[in-house]
């Protein structure tokens, strides 16, 4: 049995995995996360130093703790905020230097893969249709499966931190607020529509969504005290119970919106984009709900460098 851990550097968490693999399956041991928002504040297109500096030493420390587990080999990858900034050579030398490790910078179309193999990994494909949806800091991720068989993907510039800092300016944010950020998300969506396949068939794709959006969403629906990963996956949220979230949402202030159960602590700046996000996919796929993904990007890391098929995860 062979042990790795993935380190997952996204534009508003970074993340770990620490898992032993065998038979082609995947078991994983431990796992942590920060929000450490490395992609905030980016207007220039370069990673602020006090951010670059918090994403180091965040990173040093899940490489103390791999190693520390006797991993044979540490994966880690950064996306889209990284990939985007110019000076994003800076940034990994700096991860070199205090870690030891070289992290991948991907391209949106590799991390549509990664977070499509940890998906399938864990949930069964639709016989028709499917769209894997993978929202995060800096970028969306849309994975196109028809019959069981990958067809295309896509790499949105649409993350929940640019909206939640261009346009969320009062506590709690205003009607027009929201609305900007729905209609800033319908226009992405609208301009790459030639991109954006939908089933010749006229019958919606099922949506699967993986990232912390929609694994808080689902958190928040089941009400849970103690994250449970197995619990997320599968979990199926509908557009009502979706828009029944935004709303208790947009009437908090941050600090109570914070304190919501399920909602993972340093998630209340940005969840309400996400969600807005999420809808306006859904709306665009004419899809009434989505089928939620704990298992993603991450886990896809090892899957991918390891050939696995399977996760099995505690209850």
């Amino acid at each position: 049995m062979k042990r790795y851990a993935a380190i997952d550097i996204g534009s508003q968490t970074i993340r770990l995995l620490i898992a032993d693999c065998d038979n082609e399956v995947l078991y994983p041991l431990e796992r942590a996360r920060e929000i450490v928002r490395l992609g905030s504040g980016m207007q220039t297109h370069a990673l602020l130093p006090h951010r670059m500096e918090h994403a180091s030493a965040c990173i040093q420390r899940f490489c103390a703790r791999a190693r520390a587990q006797n991993v044979e080999e540490i994966l880690a990858v950064a996306t889209a905020c990284v990939r985007q900034a110019r000076n994003r050579l800076d940034f990994t030398s700096r991860v070199r230097q205090s870690s030891g490790i070289s992290p991948a910078v991907i391209s949106g179309q590799q991390e549509a893969a990664l977070s499509r193999a940890g998906v399938r990994a864990v949930l069964p494909v639709e016989a028709g249709d499917s769209v894997i949806i993978d929202i995060g800091g800096g970028s969306t991720e849309l994975s196109f499966i028809n019959k069981g068989q990958f067809t295309t993907s896509l790499s949105l510039p649409m993350g929940v931190i640019a909206p939640a800092e261009q346009c969320m300016h009062t506590d709690p944010p205003a009607n027009a607020e929201i609305e900007a950020i729905r209609t800033w998300a319908g226009s992405l969506i609208a301009a790459h529509r030639e991109q954006l396949p939908l089933p010749q068939s006229g019958i919606p794709p099922a949506i699967i969504a993986t990232a912390g959006t929609a694994t808080s969403l689902a958190a928040m629906d089941l009400k849970l005290r103690d994250y449970a990963p197995a619990r997320i996956n599968g979990h199926v949220l509908s557009c009502k119970t979706i828009n029944a979230l935004l709303h208790t949402m947009r009437t908090l202030p941050a600090a109570q919106r914070a304190r919501l159960p399920g909602l993972e602590p340093g998630r209340s700046a940005v969840i309400i984009p996400g969600t807005l996000i999420l809808l306006q996919l859904l709306q665009y796929f004419n899809s009434t709900a989505c089928t939620v993904s704990d298992s993603g990007l991450l886990e896809g890391i090892i899957i991918q460098h390891a050939s696995l098929k399977n996760i099995i995860e505690k209850a």
